[in-house]
């Protein structure tokens, strides 16, 4: 496992807390620093989701060693503790990775090195349409994926944006069985040997897509 220096620690939604709550998660409570306001989130791992915040959509996160200040990824102050996740009834328990799309691979990717986070892979791939690069960071225990036009496609001045979460299920079979018509078809992922399943999470508001994954190998 890498270093936690950049710990992914919070992501902020502007989410119900009743639309995770639909999909099996355990929403918890907390006071927030320097506030009076109760906090909602979902722990997973050692990250926090927080709920309810003014904003629809995603408003911020929160990063160990120093959020970077990029356009599009807002950084927030993280109102929840430092949490370690357990299993939630639907049975996940972790994000595996978070994917940021950008018009600019390269744009993005020098800010992340500015802030200290090292980019640990790249693939190219157009499996999914056009042509894309994607590249692969820590945070901490949660892989971020940077999303973008191929080498020989056109960049834009579009900002980085979170588009979803990857989560994981120690067992993928009883988890889509718990999530009934909200969860998808198990099938295979791209890494070998682990398979994914969409989570229609837009049926209850929950305001970006998520997908829960097998462990990893080994």
């Amino acid at each position: 496992m890498p270093e936690q220096r950049h710990q992914l620690r919070s992501i902020t939604l502007g989410d119900a807390p009743s639309a995770w709550a639909e999909l099996g998660f355990e929403v918890r409570s907390t006071q927030a620093r320097c506030a009076e306001d109760e906090v909602r989130y979902v722990a997973l791992g050692n990250t926090a989701v927080l709920l309810g915040a003014h904003e629809p959509g995603f408003s911020g996160w929160s990063i160990d060693g120093g959020t970077p200040h990029i356009e599009g990824l807002a950084a927030s102050e993280p109102s929840a503790p430092v949490v370690a996740g357990s299993i939630h009834p639907n049975g996940i328990e972790s994000i595996d990775h978070v994917v940021v799309t950008t018009g600019d691979v390269d744009r993005t990717a020098a800010e992340l090195a500015a802030a200290g986070i090292e980019q640990r892979g790249e693939r190219s791939t157009d499996s999914y349409g056009s042509p894309m690069r994607q590249q692969f960071y820590w945070l901490g225990d949660v892989i971020l994926e940077l999303v973008g036009p191929g080498r020989d496609e056109p960049t834009s001045d579009e900002p980085p944006k979170l588009f979803g979460l990857a989560l994981v299920a120690p067992d993928l079979d009883a988890t889509t069985e718990r999530l009934g018509d909200l969860g998808g078809t198990p099938k295979n992922a791209v890494q070998p040997g682990r398979r994914i399943a969409g989570i229609r999470g837009e049926r209850t508001g929950v305001s970006i897509p998520l997908a829960v994954m097998s462990p990893h190998r080994g």
